[in-house]
């Protein structure tokens, strides 16, 4: 007892000493929420955060106060979410959240030091990505010229786009004549306003890419045939320029844009995978072909070049291989050896 009340008068003396917050959890993250969290991120990573902490972060600390949370409180609160089935990642997520809360908390004197800093969040599992193979990418494009719907599916594959982005592409983002695709917005969806369009910000998401003669064709077909639509429909058109929408011209929602895709799948009887599998594939089958990754990642709007090699370090492994035999294969091209 004395060496706390000594630690306490030499803080005191020195100016650094902070009072205990004895706030309760719930009530700091909540205004921390609001107050700093909530105006410095999307609308969408908003509302998908606070799910986070009313479901899962909130009912675990409760009325906790504030400087009783410790580092040990806190990995036994990433061991129980781990227990209860939910994914690292997920689990890492609401780390980052604690992680910030805190670290404001100690900006604010509410604390003296962040507890999250010293945790141990539990380390993400690389899953193998599932794609399919280029011959069953084939029967998947076969089954679309049959449908002749529209070529949002072929979109991804040959240009890498996220859902999101497809579903926000305006026809003023196509060049047709330079065979260029500007991302500039994104489909996104919150409880509060539904289905929206918000602009992307970032220089990475913000990219221009190119794409191929067939992708061409196709999106010109598509162009041909939302004109026809349009001309049958009248005023009843909602014409925003959009690429891919409702029949009548609204903001297509996601949910029904995977049930195309899932039909889609049963009738070229493939491998279930996700739409934004199909990201992948585009990504995978560039990095088969050779292409360097730094290309891959302006396609993929990827923040850093070594996001794309951790991501497709299954890819790389092959490529390595590969690379090595080619590189002998240029040293002895007259079948000679160097004897030993």
């Amino acid at each position: 007892m004395q060496e706390y009340l000594n630690k306490v008068l030499a803080e005191l003396d020195e100016g650094t000493y902070i009072e205990p917050n004895k706030e309760p959890f719930s009530s700091y993250i909540e205004s921390w929420f609001n107050m700093s969290y909530r105006p410095s991120v999307e609308e969408t990573t908003a509302e998908t955060r606070w799910s986070y902490i009313e479901k899962h972060i909130m009912p675990f600390f409760g009325q906790t106060p504030l400087n009783l949370i410790t580092t040990k409180k806190l990995d036994n609160f990433y061991y129980v979410k781990l227990k209860e089935g939910l994914s690292p990642k997920t689990v890492r997520e609401f780390h980052n959240l604690l992680r910030s809360a805190f670290k404001q908390a100690v900006k604010w004197s509410l604390l003296k030091i962040n507890p999250a800093l010293e945790a141990t969040p539990p380390k993400l599992l690389l899953k193998e990505i599932q794609i399919w193979t280029k011959e069953q990418a084939k029967d998947f494009l076969k089954v679309l010229e049959t449908e002749k719907g529209n070529p949002i599916f072929e979109l991804i594959i040959f240009s890498g786009l996220r859902r999101g982005e497809a579903l926000g592409l305006k026809w003023d983002d196509v060049d047709f004549l330079k065979g260029k695709i500007h991302v500039r917005r994104s489909l996104a969806k919150i409880k509060e306003k539904g289905l929206f369009l918000k602009d992307v910000k970032t220089k990475s998401f913000k990219r221009q890419v190119s794409i191929s003669p067939y992708l061409i064709k196709r999106l010109q077909e598509h162009k041909r045939n939302q004109a026809k639509e349009k001309k049958v429909l009248g005023a009843a058109y909602q014409d925003s320029g959009l690429v891919f929408c409702t029949s009548d011209g609204k903001l297509k929602d996601p949910r029904n844009l995977l049930r195309e895709f899932d039909h889609l799948i049963k009738k070229a009887n493939l491998p279930k995978i996700s739409i934004h599998d199909l990201r992948h594939l585009h990504a995978t089958q560039l990095m088969i072909s050779g292409v360097n990754p730094k290309v891959v990642q302006e396609r993929l709007g990827h923040s850093r070049v070594a996001i794309t090699l951790d991501l497709y370090s299954h890819v790389n492994e092959d490529l390595q291989v590969e690379a090595a035999i080619r590189l002998e294969n240029d040293f002895f091209d007259n079948g000679d050896q160097i004897s030993g």
